[in-house]
């Protein structure tokens, strides 16, 4: 007598199984098959596996070529609820947005236009950085890139700076290692202050500074600026971000999580706190995949967006900062 559970694996593999035999062209099926195998390996969203090949071979069974298929990975991340990866096939990406994501209009525009770090003093005391995101993906300006931060700091530093704003609201993403590395005096010293974590809770890297070093998973990064002035262990800072600040964005926000006198403030990021990692499927193919989870220097593990310790929603004033609302409490904060 054939139990219920045996059925239903048996009715399972046997759907399986019939589709693999009727692809009208095979490569379509290899193609799902290489994804399905590095998802399976390498996703921390895996739960609805089974699910989505299934799916893929029902809709890709009479289908005559892999740019056909391709579109189908839409779906695929809306499953997996992987918006932050994607397939990469023939120069287009199919993945899936942020249904829930929130808009700012006014700094959707600033997006467009400011693309530079920018620094600036508030009220003689008050030293304020803004680092937008970058594309630097394949390393190659990790030294400019740090080295300009260093320089905005040094062009405003001095023993009458009393605090600090880092202004992450423009910061869509990119590489964060040249932005860690040019504000690592400001994280701290001698401290483990993040890392990653995958779908099983076990470490798959670490983000520390020891002696003045920054050490990504034991690599040191080295800086070839210095700073002119010190800057104080504990030094007031306020962290400011928006909807957009996403990915390495929400990294760098999430290194000072845990800080002393450090607060957030703003609007809740954009919920892209996992690693990526590309996989080569083919010649013309490849897939990013989110492959682990965040945590800050307490350990905390980040599944979602980041949420400030103050919340401003919009109010703000790029072009006059002494009337922008996430500054204004940002002062406050300093004041008390």
């Amino acid at each position: 007598m054939m139990t219920r559970s045996f059925l239903l694996l048996w009715l399972l593999l046997s759907s399986t199984f019939s589709f693999s035999q009727g692809f009208k062209n095979d490569s379509v099926k290899s193609f799902i098959d290489k994804t399905i195998e590095l998802i399976a390996a390498n996703s921390i969203h895996t739960e609805n596996l089974g699910a989505i090949k299934r799916d893929l071979y029902r809709k890709s069974v009479n289908l005559s070529t892999i740019d056909e298929t391709a579109p189908l990975y839409e779906g695929v991340f809306k499953q997996l609820y992987d918006y932050h990866g994607g397939l990469k096939y023939k120069g287009k990406t199919y993945g899936w947005n942020n249904p829930h994501a929130m808009a700012n209009v006014y700094l959707k525009d600033k997006l467009k236009i400011e693309n530079k770090t920018c620094s600036k003093i508030i009220d003689k005391k008050i030293g304020y950085i803004r680092i937008v995101g970058n594309r630097d993906f394949a390393f190659k300006k990790v030294d400019s890139l740090a080295n300009d931060i260093v320089s905005h700091v040094n062009t405003i530093n001095s023993a009458q700076i009393k605090a600090w704003i880092i202004d992450l609201r423009l910061n869509t993403g990119g590489n964060m290692y040249p932005i860690l590395l040019g504000l690592k005096e400001f994280i701290g010293n001698n401290i483990i202050f993040g890392g990653f974590r995958d779908a099983r809770d076990k470490p798959t890297g670490n983000w520390e500074i020891k002696a003045g070093k920054l050490l990504i998973d034991g690599n040191v990064l080295d800086r070839k600026t210095a700073l002119f002035h010190p800057i104080q262990t504990d030094v007031p800072l306020v962290i400011l971000t928006s909807c957009y600040t996403a990915s390495a964005g929400e990294m760098i926000a999430l290194s000072f999580i845990g800080r002393n006198n450090t607060f957030i403030v703003g609007e809740p990021t954009a919920n892209y706190t996992t690693a990526v990692q590309g996989f080569e499927i083919n010649d013309h193919a490849g897939i990013n995949l989110s492959t682990d989870y965040v945590v800050d220097r307490n350990l905390k593990v980040y599944k979602s967006n980041i949420l400030p310790d103050v919340e401003v929603l919009e109010g703000d004033n790029l072009e006059d900062l002494k009337k922008d609302r996430k500054i204004i409490k940002a002062l406050e904060l300093f004041g008390k």
